[in-house]
């Protein structure tokens, strides 16, 4: 009997993980779809950046491997938006998958269905909604989930997949090499710098830090392999520099970075300081009641110094010119905010799952568990108004 119920058990969490893939993929297309085509929905037209993107893939003023993946979809072969939606919906169930694949990788004693079902809700969360304290539910925080630029969602599953490589790689690394893995490695880095340039400016100063940290630790006797693993850094590098000339040449005279205080996040916020807790408050009181593990889980430390250099990225850089109000050193801490929501709910669940847990600490997880949920219904909610036709602006 119990090996009965264990397979209906399992036939269920198959079916239910199957429904959650189907339903990602139908609404994130038919939301894809309308974005590009401009459809009047019912809180109005459909906004997003998909439009300019696949017209820049068309026209051949791409600097982004997303954009031009829509040239060659509606040029090269002719297809329509529905193409450009299905990929993007597709690489959007993708993204889920390699989220599972990270999850697991963080945590191997847990439950896999559970994991998934972890996978799909911080493939959803958002900013807590507090209108009393900050008007906006998006603008001026910031979120890992983001419907309105395909190249941000390029770049979004390709840096799950340097990270699921890296987490790996920084175990072994230190005793050997393999000339498979070292190409591994770069060709992933090349891949999230062609999608999008911003990961690589979280990620690289963080990676930094690490391998000299290695470095010092093993007292100058692994600087071989240390350097052999921030070569392919290196190299991804010269793609950032590309795609840097080609979008100032493309916005003309007075582009240019310089170091700022964020433009948008002191527009679009009456409390700063708040906003910047909306938008991290689950990961943050995870990380306040786990502290200690910074120094036991090089894992779970590496992901923090992560998301540090992905704030620091966020606050203090910026644009002159055109592209001044559009934000765009925002994405590597989006991003940064989607890998640490992955990174605390698997710490959770692993505290939860391996340990008998005193009244205090229910009290602890439980608090956690309900900051979770609100923002996950939070995002659910934002996700429901982008399908609607409301703008991403609010």
């Amino acid at each position: 009997m119990k090996d009965r119920r264990r397979a209906y058990l399992q036939r269920g969490c198959g079916a239910l993980v199957v429904f959650l893939y189907l339903g990602l993929l139908g609404s994130s297309y038919r939301l894809f779809l309308r974005q590009a085509i401009y459809y009047p929905g019912k809180l109005g037209i459909y906004d997003s950046d998909l439009r300019i993107h696949i017209s820049e893939g068309l026209n051949g003023t791409a600097y982004s491997l997303m954009e031009r993946s829509f040239g060659f979809l509606m040029g090269t072969l002719g297809l329509n938006e529905k193409a450009a939606a299905l990929w993007l919906a597709l690489l959007s169930g993708a993204t889920v998958f390699v989220a599972w694949r990270l999850l697991r990788k963080l945590f191997p004693e847990g439950n896999p269905w559970i994991q998934h079902l972890l996978a799909f809700a911080c493939s959803y969360v958002m900013p807590l909604y507090l209108p009393l304290v900050n008007e906006y539910r998006y603008m001026g925080k910031q979120s890992g989930n983001i419907w309105h630029n395909s190249t941000y969602l390029g770049m979004k599953f390709a840096a799950v997949l340097v990270m699921l490589i890296f987490f790996q790689w920084r175990k072994t690394y230190r005793s050997g090499i393999r000339m498979r893995d070292w190409l591994l490695f770069t060709a992933a880095l090349l891949f999230v710098n062609l999608m999008k340039p911003n990961f690589i400016l979280c990620f690289a100063p963080a990676m930094a830090v690490q391998l000299l940290a290695d470095c010092i630790r093993d007292r100058g006797k692994t600087l071989k392999y240390q350097i052999l693993s921030g070569i392919p850094v290196l190299l991804s590098l010269t793609v950032v520099l590309y795609q840097t000339t080609v979008l100032f040449q493309r916005e003309g005279e007075g582009s240019g970075i310089v170091l700022t205080l964020a433009y948008n996040f002191l527009k679009y916020n009456r409390h700063p300081i708040a906003a910047l807790l909306q938008s991290a408050a689950f990961p943050l009181f995870v990380l306040a009641g786990n502290w200690k593990e910074l120094k036991k889980d090089k894992t779970f430390a590496f992901s923090w110094l992560v998301w540090l250099f992905g704030l620091l990225e966020y606050l203090f850089l910026g644009e002159e010119g055109p592209r001044k109000t559009h934000g765009n050193f925002s994405w590597g801490y989006s991003f940064c905010l989607f890998l640490i929501f992955l990174v605390c709910a698997a710490k959770g669940y692993e505290k939860i799952k391996n340990r008998k847990l005193s009244e205090r600490q229910l009290v602890y997880w439980g608090c956690v568990g309900a900051l979770f949920l609100w923002h996950l219904v939070c995002g659910v909610t934002y996700f429901l108004h982008l399908s609607l036709g409301g703008t991403y602006i609010c």
